[in-house]
């Protein structure tokens, strides 16, 4: 079952997804490692193709789609809308690290990597999407919100 959704009724595969962050970890790993603000450019602009729910302009997603069939996993479908959210957020942590690799901040860069390896790992290794809960909870509150507005 799959939870409804403002942001969209479409579902994704979440196997494919997991896969997926375990290349954002490898790509986060090489980014930093060379210090270099193009890769993390690149991941940024990735992550903003899959936000916008253009995953088939997407080499992370494509990737993490061809590895998931030659496993021979099947697909498992899950509400894309928190996932769409959660690589806006990814989009934006990618385009930190090069703005800090650009100006030659390797301390942000090395934190904001952390973060994102971590919410990456996360996901990959056991199903746990941090931008999938935030998202969640900020759906919440303002529904919450609009409900006590509406409804004194």
């Amino acid at each position: 079952m799959t939870e409804s959704c403002p942001i969209s009724p479409e579902v994704i595969d979440d196997r494919a997804t997991r896969i997926g962050a375990g290349l954002i970890i490898l790509l986060t790993l090489a980014s930093l490692g060379l210090g270099q603000a193009w890769l993390p450019l690149l991941l940024a602009i990735d992550f903003g193709l899959r936000s916008r729910g253009w995953s088939a302009w997407s080499p992370v997603a494509q990737a993490a789609k061809a590895l998931r069939t030659a496993a021979g996993l099947s697909p498992r479908p899950i509400n894309a809308g928190p996932k769409r959210f959660a690589a806006l957020v990814g989009a934006a942590f990618s385009l930190g690290i090069a703005l800090a690799l650009f100006f030659h901040h390797p301390r942000p860069a090395l934190a904001l990597g952390a973060v994102l390896i971590l919410c990456a790992a996360l996901e990959a290794f056991l199903g746990f999407c941090v931008g999938c809960r935030v998202y969640s909870l900020l759906k919440a509150t303002f529904t919450a919100s609009r409900v006590s507005l509406e409804h004194p």
